[in-house]
């Protein structure tokens, strides 16, 4: 079995447009300790950036306390763009450039669940608490890692040879991550089904992905270095070198993105 899927419907791409690579080495804002507060108490930071207290920031605090307010999982940080205290995290997600307010969703690892300008309902703010599965693979894309989902029949499944093999290629050796999930958790039921990704098999099915946020296919447990490779290759996405002949042809023929 093998299928390409045109789309990764994770909006990686747009996500990763809010990063930059700097972090500051100064003492920690307030809105940073509260971030980093609730990653330690693995809860997803729901960072409300804004300007001055109109009618628009008030209606989306209102949704924000109304939808999370109770649940363990989630912690509302408003922070201030014009506050000279928090201008780090303003810059890391180069907030000043997002129309207020915002709300940018971080799970506990770190990675960017979503950013919703100017208004946010409930339901867009529930579907941001994404599984631990769905995070691990959104940070590896937005650190810019080649990702290997491996939905596993059981949680003592080995991992498929064919992905050991590109996951030890020394093309491949620093900028690649290996993901694996249980098939039959129910936590990773909706992403593996986003994923078109069948969990009732009796073997491990594979879902490669590339940067920024590109599904390049799902494939059999039994699957290849070699295919690998040349799923990769065919995408432009076999190296870092943006003169590489592969890239370059490859580049036509990559998958449109959401």
């Amino acid at each position: 079995m093998t299928k390409t899927v045109s789309t990764y419907g994770l909006t990686v791409a747009m996500l990763s447009a809010f990063l930059t690579a700097s972090h500051s080495a100064h003492a920690a804002s307030p809105g940073q300790e509260a971030v980093d507060a609730a990653a330690r108490n693995n809860q997803f930071a729901f960072i409300m950036f804004y300007r001055g207290n109109d009618a628009a920031t008030q209606g989306m605090h209102r949704v924000l306390n109304s939808t999370l307010t109770g649940r363990k999982d989630a912690a509302i940080v408003p922070v201030q763009i014009g506050d000279a205290a928090e201008q780090a995290l303003v810059k890391q997600f180069d907030a000043t450039r997002i129309p207020m307010p915002a709300v940018a969703v971080l799970a506990p690892n770190g990675a960017v669940c979503s950013v919703f300008p100017q208004r946010v309902n409930d339901q867009q703010l529930t579907a941001a608490i994404v599984s631990p599965g769905q995070a691990e693979c959104l940070k590896a894309l937005q650190d810019q890692k080649i990702v290997l989902l491996c939905a596993q029949p059981q949680a003592d499944t080995a991992i498929p040879v064919g992905v050991r093999q590109f996951e030890a290629d020394e093309l491949y050796l620093n900028r690649t991550q290996v993901v694996t999930v249980q098939a039959n958790d129910p936590a990773e039921a909706k992403f593996l089904n986003q994923l078109r990704v069948q969990t009732n098999q009796q073997t491990s099915i594979v879902a490669l992905m590339a940067p920024p946020g590109v599904m390049l296919g799902v494939f059999k447990g039994n699957v290849t270095h070699d295919i690998l490779a040349q799923k990769l290759t065919a995408a432009g996405k076999c190296c870092d070198d943006e003169n590489c002949k592969h890239r370059q042809a490859g580049r036509g023929n990559q998958p449109t993105r959401r």
